[in-house]
């Protein structure tokens, strides 16, 4: 972003002593109704005017009529001054030399309406007064209501023109945007008043602000308004800076009169001139690098368009086409195309490989004094001392809107990410302006003409600086919010004083601050000790009981093997004895029989001690399964009781860490701002 102001490049104030055509806005923001005699209810914005019928109105009833009282003669198929007839609806909407006149829908972006309406220039009827207002807006509910072309017509879906815009993000850095981390802090000059501001840019990803001042440049925080570095340019004055399209670098263009002209180009986390092109006769007003950053573009008073390689800083090529000093140069983002455009209204875009020239835009009345590019590289916005910014589409090479901006001249334009304009003017004002041109919001004017305009790359803030050296910082949204930022920062011995001064004014808040925040760890941390302590004895207490409950079936498991046992042992035994008492009443006499009924008697035995002795297993075993299962009915009843503390401990966490997380911030912006003052209090030491 750059300055757009003559005077300024110059440094003695160029008189503005022609009349500058003030057209009335209102007309844009509340056209009245249209109230025509046989016509019916027409709106146009917000007021209508009743009536019995609503006929439609379209170009073979209500169009025409007005076109041939005022322009057919010049405008017909058979002559078709400029390349535009209008006798016929195909015609109308074939439009002329300079592209297409008329978007459905769209009143202000259409060509049509702006010259009829003396929005812009050639004004039509040429050398004449404005056709009576009701036709003008008669012609502005025909575009509104869709350009039927007879009463029998539908209107058809709207058809976009080059002001549809959809941000592409092109160039956005992987990762944290740069930001300054080791910057120099020394101040190269000091005066007692800032000069007045030749130039302000913005990053276009991360909070960081760049002021031109005598023989410096100066870094700010985009949101706190930090003084975060200060680069050295001893060549002079930067009169235009430009951030690179990933924001890692600052390009100044600058020098000094009718010595020295050149650009620099720095690295932002560093604050290192990494490279310097260019050694002009005469101070450069502007400077662009590409989109690779391999080229780089200088004008000045030379009136040459001169091309630098950036590797080795050897020249490219010239382009010889101004016939006056060359005010403002810019790449597209997407490095195709060089705008660039000088003090005689010469306004020019330039194929940025060859050199060759791509449009040749004339429309302008007055000096061009800033370029800016939009991201998708289709459309840009030229500045001028004829009061006016035009936005111009690349592909159709035409201007598709003009907006009346600030009388005596615009001095500073740049677009935002959302297509957004902001713009400064010689009427001491700076104003924000939507994607269609429209405006959004016109901030406090200035002491001063206001000579460069920057905005935000989230588009919160406005950046603007005057002729008075006075730079604000304000709000998009609260204007009243406003921060001054100093293009002329006081020495580094002086702020070295003030900071020591803010670090010795924090120092008690701080050191409360950190006792209160090191009680709440202490009390949370104490908190979680216990309540852990306290879930780690229930967890054991339930292992127990689960394990006792698990011996206790286990138990009644080999309980229940041992009955089984038993009664197999009962049914054996009881075969047995059968036998013995058969043998017996058999009275056997026999060796052999006696040893048999011996062995069975003595199997008997045995089978009978066994049975006795699973008995008392059996009901051992189930003894203890039962103590086990009050075991575990006891455990588990402890455990539930402790359900209780264990809330109330939870409970004294969540309060101890909801007071710790409460507090952090508040710590935590000390603990920053203390950090932020002691690392300046280091670099301030060595800058003295």
């Amino acid at each position: 972003m750059k300055t757009g102001a003559n005077a300024l490049r110059l440094m003695n104030p160029v008189p503005y002593d022609f009349d500058v055509l003030m057209i009335s806005r209102s007309l844009r923001s509340g056209l009245a109704a249209i109230a025509l005699t046989g016509l019916g209810t027409m709106t146009y914005g917000e007021e209508t005017v009743p009536g019995d019928a609503q006929p439609k109105i379209n170009f073979e009833d209500h169009i025409k009529p007005i076109f041939r009282q005022h322009c057919l003669n010049c405008h017909n198929q058979g002559e078709a001054k400029g390349g535009l007839a209008l006798d016929s609806m195909a015609a109308l909407m074939a439009g002329g030399g300079s592209g297409e006149i008329v978007y459905d829908g769209d009143v202000e972006g259409s060509r049509l309406w702006q010259l009829i309406a003396h929005e812009d220039t050639p004004i039509m009827p040429p050398g004449q007064d404005k056709i009576p207002e009701e036709q003008i807006k008669l012609v502005a509910a025909w575009i509104q209501g869709g350009m039927l072309e007879n009463s029998g017509s539908k209107a058809k879906k709207k058809k976009a023109n080059a002001m549809a815009f959809v941000s592409t993000g092109s160039g956005k850095p992987e990762g944290p945007p740069p930001m300054p981390e080791v910057i120099p802090q020394a101040v190269p000059v000091v005066t007692e008043r800032a000069a007045a501001i030749s130039a302000i840019a913005a990053s276009p990803w991360a909070p960081l602000v760049a002021i031109a001042g005598q023989r410096q440049i100066v870094l700010y925080h985009g949101e706190s308004g930090e003084l975060l570095g200060i680069l050295p340019f001893p060549e002079g004055v930067a009169q235009s800076l430009r951030f690179s399209r990933d924001g890692s670098y600052l390009i100044a263009g600058g020098g000094e009169h009718s010595a020295l002209g050149l650009a620099a180009i720095f690295n932002i986390k560093t604050g290192e001139r990494i490279a310097e092109v260019g050694d002009e006769y005469d101070v450069a007003f502007d400077a662009d690098v590409n989109d690779t950053m391999t080229k780089v573009a200088l004008g000045g008073p030379q009136k040459m368009l001169r091309i630098y390689s950036t590797a080795d800083g050897e020249k490219l090529f010239d382009i010889k086409k101004h016939t006056d000093w060359i005010y403002a140069v810019a790449f597209s983002p997407d490095g195709v195309l060089i705008a660039s455009g000088d003090r005689s209204a010469g306004l020019v875009v330039w194929e940025a490989e060859t050199g060759q020239p791509y449009l040749d835009l004339t429309e302008h009345k007055g000096a061009i004094n800033d370029i800016a590019w939009r991201d998708d590289s289709n459309v840009f916005a030229s500045a001028s001392d004829d009061g006016t910014i035009k936005l111009w589409d690349i592909v159709s090479g035409k201007s598709i809107k003009t907006i009346t901006a600030h009388s005596g001249g615009v001095t500073s334009v740049a677009f935002d990410h959302q297509g957004r304009l902001v713009s400064a003017g010689k009427d001491k004002k700076f104003k924000l302006w939507d994607a269609t041109g429209n405006l959004v919001r016109e901030f406090p004017a200035m002491a001063e003409q206001v000579l460069a305009v920057a905005i935000s790359h989230d588009g919160s803030r406005i950046i603007a600086g005057d002729w008075n050296g006075e730079v604000r910082m304000v709000q998009a949204e609260k204007p009243e919010a406003t921060l001054s930022l100093a293009a002329n920062p006081p020495p580094a011995v002086d702020r070295l004083k003030e900071q020591l001064e803010k670090l010795a004014a924090i120092e008690p808040d701080f050191q409360k601050s950190l006792a209160q925040s090191n009680d709440l760890a202490a009390k949370l941390a104490e908190a979680t000790k216990q309540h852990q302590s306290l879930v780690a004895q229930r967890d054991q207490k339930n292992a127990a009981a689960k394990a006792a409950e698990n011996a206790a079936t286990d138990l009644v498991a080999k309980a229940d093997a041992a009955a089984a046992e038993i009664q197999k042992l009962t049914s054996s035994t009881r075969d047995m004895h059968d036998l013995v008492v058969a043998a017996r009443l058999a009275n056997l006499e026999s060796t052999e029989a006696q040893n048999l009924v011996a062995e069975r008697e003595t199997a008997l035995a045995e089978s009978l001690v066994k049975a006795a002795q699973l008995r008392r297993d059996q009901i051992a075993r189930r003894a203890e399964a039962l103590a086990k299962r009050e075991e575990s009915k006891s455990l588990a009843a402890e455990s539930a009781a402790m359900q209780d503390p264990i809330s109330k401990s939870e409970a004294l966490v969540a309060t101890a860490k909801a007071a710790a997380e409460t507090y952090a911030p508040e710590h935590a912006k000390l603990v920053e701002a203390r950090s932020s003052i002691e690392k300046l209090i280091e670099q301030l030491k060595v800058a003295k």
